[in-house]
């Protein structure tokens, strides 16, 4: 049986923490013990009921190892690099409090990375706002290794979603966590750099999980994400800038379109096969 292990770094996040929580322990195959779930709750030392909700919710479930760890810490990406280093599953992801996944989510992981052998795997771009409805949807149509590795996944070209991304142990294992963890904005794109080092990820059309904005979050912060990821990106070349005009405009184009264009990583639900192709 496959093991998710999910990490869920927080602090005072009482008003956003039970949704989230209940989104991952009411998974489809959790439920119906399609798969293991391992649950980490990174707490920065809260001071509201953030740890009241995590040990209630904890305490009314069974089946699911979760693990609450709440000490002062240096930031969100220190939380999750001690969530991600005790990470034992087969299948990884983190999901901040106030985000959330649909319930179909691991069902539809799990077939991929048992039945394709995927090791990096996202869905659609999807945004709520903060009443949890869902305002924004959009496809990727594709995230080059090379693109990554120059910064492009933000500063030219839409970002890849951390609450749709999904990845192996095997993955897990060649991260850094020290240097994760002194990130303060973009810890997400560094987990990005090191996997597309050696993989491309790959895309399905479905809704896996989604982004909240709500005002004070730290993602808000463009300038300092940008300026942060730059210290560990590559200097784009001239055909790389061609090549990011390109992909950009294909974005934009139907769902059908950038299939046909990224035939081999991206796929999509076949009606009359019953199948994903």
């Amino acid at each position: 049986m496959r093991k998710f292990s999910i990490v869920t770094p927080c602090f005072n996040a009482e008003k956003y923490l039970e949704e989230t929580m209940l989104s991952v322990l009411n998974q489809t195959a959790v439920c119906n013990r399609e798969v293991e779930l391992e649950y980490f709750i990174c707490d920065g030392g809260s001071q509201d009921r953030t740890v009241a909700i995590a040990e209630r919710l904890s305490n009314n479930v069974q089946n699911v190892q979760i693990h609450i760890i709440s000490e002062p810490d240096r930031g969100m990406y220190d939380a999750l690099a001690k969530g991600l280093k005790r990470a034992s599953g087969d299948t990884i992801a983190y999901i901040n409090a106030g985000d959330f996944y649909h319930h179909s989510a691991f069902s539809i992981v799990q077939h991929f990375f048992e039945k394709r052998n995927f090791h990096w795997l996202t869905g659609y771009n999807v945004v709520y706002n903060d009443l949890s409805q869902i305002v924004y949807v959009e496809l990727p149509y594709k995230y080059r290794q090379r693109f990554f590795c120059c910064g492009f996944y933000i500063t030219r070209l839409p970002a890849l979603q951390q609450e749709s991304t999904f990845w192996s142990n095997s993955l897990n294992q060649t991260i850094d966590f020290d240097t994760l963890s002194t990130f303060k904005y973009a810890g997400d794109y560094f987990l990005w750099f090191q996997f597309a080092k050696s993989l491309e990820i790959k895309i399905v059309e479905a809704y896996l999980g989604g982004f909240r904005i709500h005002k004070g979050q730290i993602s808000g912060n463009r300038q300092s994400y940008i300026e942060e990821l730059h210290k560990v990106v590559e200097k784009p070349k001239i055909q790389d800038y061609l090549l990011a005009t390109i992909d950009r405009a294909i974005w934009y184009t139907p769902n059908k379109i950038k299939k046909i264009l990224n035939s081999e990583n991206l796929f999509r639900f076949n009606h009359d096969l019953q199948d994903w192709i």
